[in-house]
């Protein structure tokens, strides 16, 4: 899924969690999951740039939608054209709000960012 069907990580991540106890609701999802795939087997998947010094990461959090009430989060980096990197996980720690949820996220996947802009830096891009 990661190499193949990147666009399907957050569906994945999240019924990957519910395979020992799996509810008729995980069920359907499984489903709508599976018959997206089918649709959209043909399509291709384009990465490229509008701009190279134009990088927009964007990250989003969902508070408590886990059984042990951790967040789950997800971003993206991209250059306009396409997605570059990608990441879909639960939480490592619980928080208190949704704000906080979102800073936790932001946190846990902003590094990558400073490290893309850090190597650009020693090639000379930048």
């Amino acid at each position: 899924m990661k190499r193949s069907r990147p666009d399907c990580e957050t569906a994945v991540s999240f019924l990957m969690k519910r395979v020992s106890e799996p509810r008729r609701d995980d069920w359907y999802k499984f489903m709508r999951l599976m018959s997206w795939i089918k649709r959209t087997v043909e399509d291709r998947k384009i990465i490229g740039a509008d701009d190279l010094l134009h990088m927009l990461t964007m990250t989003d959090s969902a508070h408590a939608v886990h059984e042990d009430m951790k967040g789950h989060i997800g971003g993206i980096i991209t250059f306009g054209i396409g997605v570059i990197d990608q990441k879909s996980s639960i939480q490592k720690m619980n928080s208190r709000s949704s704000t906080e949820t979102e800073q936790i996220g932001t946190s846990e996947y902003l590094p990558k960012t400073s490290t893309l802009k850090c190597l650009w830096k020693v090639k000379g891009i930048n």
